[in-house]
């Protein structure tokens, strides 16, 4: 596991969002990380078929468990989670401590942030393919004004990939189900690092992102919200 360098993010001090990089061995079978789960998880990692589907939910969630564990003083298996009801995990009773995981093809991403100053945060990674028929979402993932900037790009295919994660990021940061509100905002990932997230939607306005240096194939966002009495610098 491997952290990933962040700029010092506007508005919080330094360090007040962490993430983390796992990089997944999806031909092993991950009896390490089993171990670190507790029993509903390991029955949950039983129920997928393949090797590496396995891998990556057990070594995600192992992962995970091992992190807040530094930051709570207790083992990795005490780490207690609950769910909201679009199904977004936090930890149980604990809701300043907001994280929050991805993964796809062989890495995994986990953000972790300050809760005295970051109210939420999202994260998505996405394997770039050029197989297959990815333009077909445009209509369906996409508002207007983001079809037309991904339609005119150099490489569309490319930029559907880059606006996908800054979407997914910022909804998941939101805390609600995906698929239900992809026209609720829009995202311009076309500006750098920095991600303009824009809504008309009270309380999704303050969102902020941006994007996360990946291997190569590999495109990643990160999305948070600060909370308005926050550790925000002078």
């Amino acid at each position: 596991m491997q952290r990933v360098p962040l700029p010092d993010l506007r508005g919080t001090t330094p360090g007040a969002i962490e993430v983390h990089r796992v990089d997944l061995a999806l031909d092993r079978e991950p009896a390490e990380a089993l171990m670190q789960l507790d029993a509903a998880e390991r029955v949950q990692a039983g129920r997928f078929a393949r090797c590496e589907d396995r891998v990556r939910f057990a070594t995600t969630r192992a992962a995970v468990r091992g992190l807040l564990a530094r930051r709570l003083g207790c083992a990795p298996t005490q780490v207690r989670f609950a769910y909201n009801r679009h199904g977004k995990p936090h930890v149980a009773d604990l809701p300043d401590l907001p994280f929050n995981v991805t993964h796809a093809g062989a890495h995994a991403l986990i953000a972790i942030g300050d809760g005295t100053c970051i109210e939420a945060l999202g994260i998505d990674i996405e394997l770039c393919q050029r197989t297959g028929d990815a333009m077909s979402i445009l209509d369906v993932a996409f508002t207007a004004c983001e079809q037309a900037r991904i339609r005119a790009a150099a490489d569309p295919l490319a930029a559907l990939y880059r606006h996908w994660s800054a979407k997914e990021a910022a909804l998941k940061a939101v805390g609600v189900g995906v698929a239900e509100h992809l026209h609720a905002l829009t995202v311009d990932p076309e500006h750098h690092q920095n991600i303009v997230v824009s809504s008309r939607l009270a309380g999704w306005t303050s969102l902020q992102a941006m994007a996360l240096a990946m291997p190569g194939g590999y495109v990643a966002a990160l999305a948070w919200r600060l909370k308005e009495h926050s550790c925000k610098t002078s």
